[in-house]
C-alpha cells in the first residue's frame, strides 16, 4: 500500500504520551519534526510515540546526544512505531 504524502506531521496527546505521525513526510522533515517535539516538551516523564513509515536510523544518534532513548514497539504492517523516553 503506497504511503500518502503529507505536508506536516500529525500530533496529538492521549493522556499518557505525546504522539507524532510523520508517515508520508519526505526526509529530513520527520527527523526535524520529531526533534522539535522532544525539545518542546517540559521536563518530566512525558514519553513520545512516533509513527513512522521506515526505521529512522539517523534519529537515534541525535536522540542519544540530547538524552533520549528509542525503543521499537509492536506496530501494524507498514509502520515503524517507536517509544521515546528521556534517559534516566
Amino acid at each position: 500500500m503506497p504511503v500518502t504524502r503529507r505536508a506536516a506531521p500529525l500530533q496529538w496527546h492521549d493522556g499518557e504520551a505525546a504522539h507524532i505521525d510523520v508517515r508520508g513526510l519526505p526526509p529530513p522533515q520527520p527527523l526535524v519534526a520529531i526533534l522539535r517535539l522532544v525539545h518542546s516538551l517540559p521536563e518530566g516523564k512525558t514519553p513520545v510515540i512516533v509513527h513512522h513509515d521506515r526505521d529512522p536510523v539517523m534519529l537515534y544518534p541525535e536522540l542519544d546526544q540530547i538524552g533520549w532513548r528509542a525503543e521499537r514497539m509492536t506496530s501494524p504492517a507498514g509502520e515503524v512505531r517507536l517509544l521515546l523516553r528521556r534517559a534516566p
